[in-house]
C-alpha cells in the first residue's frame, strides 16, 4: 500500500476476541426467565486483566436492577 509521498505504510492485522457473558435467573416454580444481564468485552492476552474485567463485569452487572432481598 502507497502512503503519502509514495512511501510504503505497514500493515498489521490484529485479532480481537470478543466474549459475551449471559446471566440468566428464571423462576423455578412458573419455569419463566425473571432477569437477564449480558456483558460483552474485548479480551486481550493478559489473562489476569481478563479475570479483573470479569469481576468488574460482575460486579457491574449483578442486581444492578434487581432489588436485594
Amino acid at each position: 500500500m502507497h502512503g503519502i509521498g509514495g512511501g510504503m505504510d505497514d500493515i498489521t492485522p490484529e485479532q480481537n476476541v470478543v466474549r459475551t457473558l449471559i446471566v440468566d435467573l428464571h423462576d423455578a416454580k412458573n419455569q419463566s426467565l425473571i432477569w437477564r444481564e449480558i456483558a460483552q468485552n474485548t479480551l486481550n492476552n493478559n489473562g489476569n486483566k481478563n479475570q479483573q474485567m470479569l469481576q468488574k463485569a460482575l460486579t457491574k452487572m449483578m442486581f444492578r436492577q434487581w432489588p436485594t432481598m
